[in-house]
C-alpha cells in the first residue's frame, strides 16, 4: 500500500511537472506573439490558432490508446500533457484579456473544464476516473468547434467592410481599446436627465455618425448631469453618454469596441492639412472615415458619400 501511494504521488508530481512544461510554453509564445505584432490585441487571434493547432495534436494520444500501437504509451502521454496544457492556456490567454464578446467566454469556459478534467482524469481512481475520461473526451471536440465558431463569428465582416488584400488585418487594428464614436460639442445634459427617450439633438447626431437608432429608445440616467445610457430595443445595442471632465462637451459610445472603428491607424490623417481641412467642416472627430467617405473594394462601394472626396484606402 505504501509503495502504491508513493507511485501515485509521483505520477501526480509527473503530471503537474508536464503541465507546467506547457503553461511556460505558452507564456513564452504569448510574450513572443506579442512583441511581434506589437500587442496583445493583434496577437491573440495567432494565438488562438496555434492553441487549437497544439490540442489537435494532443489529441492524438487518443489514436495511440485505441489503435497505434507504435511507441511507449507513457511517453505519449507525457506529451498529449503537454500540448494540452500549451494549447489550453493559449486559448485562455486568448480569451480570458479582454472577452469582449459572449462567445469569447463560451472559449474560456470550455478550455477551463478541458484542462479541469484532464488534471482531474490523470489523479482520480479507476470508476471516477472513466467519467471523467468520457467527459474530457467530450468537452475536446466541443473546445475545437467553439474556437472554429468564435473566429468564425468574429470574422463575419462582408457586409460592411471586406477583410481582404490591405485591409486583412487583426480585428484590434482597427477596433481600438476604447468604443468612442463620436464626440458632440453641445452638450444637452438637462435635457438628458429629464427626457425618458433620446432628445433631438442627441438623435440627430446619432444618424448623422451612421447610428440607426429609434427616437423612442429609453434613456437611463446613470449619473445625474454626468453620464447616461441609451438602449436600442431594436437592435439590442447599448450607447452610454459621458460628459466627462468637460462639461460642454459629451462622449457618445458603443457598448463594444467592435461597434467602433478607426482608420487613422494605419492611414494617417494628424497633419495639420488634413485636421484644418476637417475643422473647416465642422468636423471635430475624423477617426471613423467611412461616415464621411467612400471607398471600393472588388466593385462595391462602402461608407457615405457625404462630403466631395473618395476615401483613398491607399493613401
Amino acid at each position: 500500500m505504501r509503495s502504491r501511494a508513493i507511485c501515485d504521488n509521483i505520477f501526480g508530481m509527473k503530471v503537474f511537472i508536464n503541465i507546467a512544461h506547457g503553461v511556460i510554453g505558452a507564456v513564452l509564445i504569448s510574450i513572443l506573439c506579442i512583441w511581434r505584432y506589437g500587442s496583445f490585441g493583434e496577437a491573440r487571434h495567432t494565438l488562438s490558432i496555434i492553441g487549437a493547432i497544439a490540442i489537435v495534436i494532443a489529441a492524438l494520444y487518443f489514436l495511440r490508446v485505441r489503435w497505434i500501437r507504435w511507441g511507449s504509451r507513457q511517453v505519449w502521454l507525457r506529451y498529449h500533457q503537454r500540448f494540452a496544457s500549451w494549447g489550453l492556456c493559449l486559448v485562455l490567454i486568448h480569451s480570458a484579456f479582454q472577452p469582449l464578446e459572449w462567445h469569447s467566454w463560451l472559449t474560456f469556459l470550455l478550455a477551463m473544464a478541458n484542462l479541469g478534467t484532464g488534471v482531474a482524469v490523470s489523479l482520480t481512481a479507476r470508476r471516477t476516473r472513466q467519467i471523467l475520461l468520457r467527459c474530457h473526451l467530450i468537452l475536446a471536440p466541443v473546445l475545437l468547434i467553439g474556437i472554429v465558431f468564435h473566429g468564425q463569428k468574429k470574422l463575419e465582416h462582408d457586409a460592411f467592410f471586406p477583410l481582404t488584400d490591405v485591409h486583412a488585418v487583426p480585428c484590434a487594428r482597427c477596433h481600438t481599446s476604447e468604443p468612442l464614436l463620436f464626440h458632440v460639442d453641445a452638450a444637452p445634459q438637462q435635457e438628458l436627465d429629464t427626457a425618458e427617450v433620446v432628445p433631438d439633438d442627441i438623435h440627430w447626431w446619432l444618424s448623422q455618425h451612421g447610428v440607426g437608432i429609434s427616437q423612442t429608445s429609453p434613456v437611463a440616467v446613470k449619473t445625474k448631469g454626468r453620464a447616461w445610457k441609451v438602449t436600442d430595443e431594436k437592435s439590442g445595442r447599448v450607447y452610454h453618454i459621458s460628459a466627462g471632465e468637460n462639461a460642454e462637451r459629451l462622449g457618445i459610445y458603443a457598448d463594444t469596441v467592435y461597434w467602433s472603428y478607426t482608420c487613422i491607424a494605419c492611414h494617417e490623417h494628424n497633419t495639420p492639412e488634413i485636421q484644418e481641412a476637417h475643422e473647416l467642416h465642422g468636423v471635430a472627430d475624423f477617426h471613423r472615415c467611412l461616415v464621411c467617405h467612400q471607398t471600393e473594394i472588388a466593385g462595391k462601394r462602402y461608407g457615405r458619400q457625404r462630403v466631395n472626396w473618395d476615401y483613398d484606402p491607399n493613401w
